[in-house]
């Protein structure tokens, strides 16, 4: 019995050696045309990261990395190099792989595709050869933004293929996307999201998707009613997602004939119509998405007939009435989202069964009538009540939800907490929004620990709180907190490191001088202190916050020279130091990124400095209400922004601006283009250059001594919206290319030198006479002053005997004109045929011949006038 053990012992000792020696055999032998289809491949990529360094002839391509072989066979089966860093081209040499089955090249860079020959060929000229591309099962190129396919004809040699993923790839071009697809009738996942599709194909009746589970089709450009093909895919299908289009029309009652359905997707869209009733018939429904549509009425109470819900989100600007409390009844529901213009009531009733809820968002105009013990059935991860009636004081079931991460009560009616019981609940929050309230507190002593901090537009008061090395985004503007920003920034923070990217301290009654600690903030990319009452000189520290991409010192007490050199703050794009008492010269050491800098209502002096010009990216330059002189130099013609190029990007700004003569608050998204150099000292003539900025919408250059004429390139800034010349010593007559200025709103040219008449033009003539104000020597409408007794009177000094004669002509031509329109009139009241036939023609011409003879005759009495 020992020896039969034995040797059955050293027989599976033997085999498992084969097996072992087997394996190590195959995974040391790489199909030599495996190998070449990869390193054709790779000759195509552009690896900056040395991701594929394992890629060589000097090791076995099975141990490159991202390749997985058979270990029976040293066959490569799969290829992954997702998230790699990859770039360059996509060479489908890769299909050549004969058993491939996985390919996932997501999440790269790549920006080309192209076609091995034989893929080509077999294309052009179908054959058998299409079987060495069929095993492929699985293909994923998605997240790859910057490549453009135009043809996916190729995919038709892919017959296996059973998961499609191409999202956020751009197909714009390709018109028959839906036919190509259709050729896969094994296809079980098909996801095509923000692919730049506009085509959906919706009369077509039929598509041969006989296996798909899975539909993605978010987040394109489709603009039709539901195509009826959706209705008639298969029986499995169980995932549909069409958010993020502008699919209009109601939803059909078809939808009821995928009663397998777990996913349904229709946020973002245009759905009008009440949301139907027969939904609730779904009930093998996990996820409904119906948020952001036009859909009106209320909300079915038959939605709480989806026990299997795991996910609800609803709203609508038209939806009206109260929440169903048959809502309470979904079990299973982990998230929930109601938004609009819902309101009412909510009771225990609504949260009853919700046993199971981890988010929690009710952005409506709700109210809640529960008991004050009440303990809701849940635990709450997430939870955002915003817009609703929640206030006057935090309700006592909110506090026991011990497990938050956000908490968002913004926009709820709370004007008062019990705080050191609430600081203490929302210590170990991660986000906390509390904005657009009118609670009161005292800060003084307060330490905030939440990662994610808004609390704007408050009446907080006291002393600016302090907050932990935890806090990422710190925003407690528009309250009235007072006293000095060093117990803030100031206190040794050891070895840890501050995690603090955006702080938002503006429009509070913060004093004292700007503190120079820094150092331990140097990761802030947002800095906000203005509108409030900080002074001093900017410290030297504020120069190591070269990750800045906003700053904003705006409306401070501020002084002294601004010697920062800001030029290795390379991701710097604003800066707002106006309203303060800055000296010296202008900045000079600016990036090269800068899009917005606004240094207005400053003492700074000197010259404009031609170092300004040399930022490309300026959209906005605002220098008004200084002390500077000197000529405006003629580089201003190098701020490329404003002369049409764009920018890579651009960040969304907030700021002040002295525009058509008021001052507003502006939202630049990047589209506001202007430059104000008003009330300075500069002098010289206007740079013809500075009217090639053909972008601009805003140029002020009022409250100057700029002296010449307004050249007639003035014409080619077809933009402008606003221009103030103002206040300066502007001579000659105004240009009639200024009449091609067809988007001018606001025009100020008043107390200058300008001669002769206002050029004729519905939109000069549009504006009213103080525009022109100021100028003795200039005539014409909109002024009272008129061209023609000017220069007749001129004329009359140069002789009698002229004037005689012109006095003649236009009688002559006064009467001479009566006499012939009544002659015409005469006739055609004795003809009714010729009345007929004119009748069309002078309704056209009598406005025109109305305006003329006013003049001629008013000419004709203004010269009898000036001879007696």
């Amino acid at each position: 019995m020992v020896c039969f053990t034995l040797q059955i012992s050293v027989v599976l000792l033997l085999l498992l050696y084969a097996m072992t020696f087997h394996k190590g055999i195959c995974s040391t032998s790489c199909n030599a045309k495996d190998q070449s289809a990869l390193l054709i491949f790779k000759r195509g990529v552009v690896d900056r990261s040395n991701m594929l360094s394992s890629w060589s002839n000097e090791e076995d391509c099975c141990a490159w990395k991202g390749v997985q072989c058979d270990n029976m066979t040293g066959r490569v089966t799969r290829l992954d190099l997702n998230q790699e860093n990859l770039e360059g081209e996509i060479n489908l040499s890769l299909l050549q792989i004969e058993f491939l089955t996985y390919l996932d090249l997501s999440l790269n860079a790549f920006t080309g595709l192209s076609l091995p020959s034989t893929l080509n060929q077999s294309l052009v000229t179908p054959s058998d050869t299409h079987a060495n591309f069929s095993s492929l099962k699985y293909l994923d190129l998605s997240f790859n933004e910057d490549l453009h396919l135009d043809n996916l004809q190729w995919l038709s040699q892919l017959s296996s293929l059973k998961y499609l993923n191409l999202s956020l790839i751009s197909l714009e071009n390709e018109t028959n996307w839906l036919q190509t697809m259709a050729m896969h009738p094994s296809l079980l996942e098909l996801r095509l999201a923000s692919c730049h599709l506009k085509n959906i194909s919706p009369s077509v009746k039929f598509v041969n998707f006989t296996s798909l589970v899975t539909l993605d089709l978010s987040g394109n450009y489709f603009d039709s009613e539901l195509p009826y093909w959706i209705f008639n895919l298969s029986n499995d299908i169980s995932h549909i997602d069409l958010s993020f289009n502008t699919i209009q029309g109601q939803i059909p009652k078809s939808l009821l004939n995928l009663q397998n359905l777990k996913y349904l997707g229709l946020d973002n869209n245009e759905f009008t119509g009440p949301i139907p009733d027969w939904l609730g018939e779904h009930q093998h429904l996990q996820h409904l998405g119906l948020i952001e549509n036009m859909f009106s009425g209320s909300i079915p109470s038959s939605l709480g007939n989806l026990t299997s819900l795991n996910q609800l989100t609803v709203s609508s600007d038209l939806l009206s009435g109260n929440l169903p409390n048959t809502i309470g009844q979904l079990f299973n529901l982990r998230r929930l989202y109601i938004g609009g213009s819902l309101s009412g009531v909510l009771s225990e009733k609504h949260f009853s069964k919700l046993f199971n809820l981890e988010a929690l968002a009710l952005n409506s105009n709700f109210a809640f009538d529960l008991d004050p013990n009440w303990i809701p059935p849940f635990q709450l991860h997430q939870i955002s009540l915003r817009n609703t009636t929640l206030g006057p004081t935090i309700p006592e079931w909110l506090y026991t939800q011990r497990t938050l991460d956000i908490l968002d009560i913004s926009y709820s009616g709370i004007s008062s907490i019990n705080a050191d019981r609430f600081w203490s609940f929302v210590s170990n929050i991660g986000a906390i929004l509390l904005s657009h309230n009118a609670i009161s507190a005292d800060l003084t002593n307060v330490t905030l620990n939440s990662g994610y901090i808004f609390m704007s537009h408050n009446n907080f008061t006291g002393g600016i709180p302090r907050i932990s090395t935890n806090v990422s985004i710190f925003d407690i503007s528009s309250n009235s907190l007072s006293g000095p920003i060093s117990p803030l920034l100031c206190p040794k923070l050891g070895r840890e490191k501050s995690l603090l990217s955006y702080m938002d301290l503006s429009y509070n009654l913060l004093t004292g001088v700007v503190p120079d600690c820094w150092e331990n903030w140097r990761g802030l990319l947002f800095l906000f202190l203005n509108s409030n009452k900080l002074g001093g000189e900017i410290p030297p520290s504020m120069g190591l916050l070269d990750g800045l991409i906003e700053m904003d010192l705006q409306k401070n007490n501020l002084f002294g020279k601004f010697s920062l050199d800001m030029s290795n703050f390379t991701s710097l794009v604003f800066i707002n130091l106006g309203e303060n008492n800055f000296s010296g010269v202008l900045p000079t050491k600016m990036p090269k990124s800068m899009q917005v800098m606004i240094l207005r209502s400053n003492q700074f002096a000197g010259k404009i400095p031609p170092e300004t010009c040399s930022l490309p990216s300026l959209s906005q330059l605002d220098l008004s209400q200084n002390k500077l002189s000197g000529s405006i130099p003629p580089c201003v013609y190098n701020i490329t922004r404003m002369d049409g190029a764009r920018a890579a990007s651009h960040f969304q700004f907030s700021l002040d601006l002295f525009w058509k003569g008021r001052e507003l608050r502006y939202e630049d998204t990047g589209l506001l283009k202007n430059l104000d150099f008003s009330t300075n000292n500069l002098s010289g003539e206007i740079p013809p250059e500075l009217f090639s900025l053909t972008e601009l919408l805003f140029l002020n250059l009022s409250r100057n001594n700029l002296m010449g004429k307004i050249p007639s390139k003035i014409g080619g800034m077809k933009n402008l919206e606003s221009l103030d010349l103002s206040n300066n010593h502007l001579s000659g007559e105004i240009p009639a290319a200024i009449s091609n200025l067809s988007f001018l709103s606001f025009l100020n040219l008043s107390y200058n030198d300008f001669t002769g008449q206002i050029p004729l033009g519905t939109q000069l003539q549009s504006f009213e006479a103080w525009s022109y104000a100021g100028n003795p020597k200039l005539c014409g409408l909109p002024l009272t002053k008129n061209c023609s007794k000017e220069e007749n009177y001129d004329k009359a000094k140069q002789g009698e005997a002229n004037e005689s004669q012109n006095t003649s002509l236009y009688l002559g031509m006064g009467v001479g004109f009566v006499v012939g329109l009544w002659g015409l009139w005469g006739s055609l009241f004795l003809n009714r045929a010729w009345r007929h036939k004119y009748f069309r023609l002078l309704d056209r011409i009598l406005d025109w011949i109305y305006v003329f003879v006013a003049l001629k005759i008013n000419k004709f009495g203004e010269l009898r006038a000036s001879s007696r």
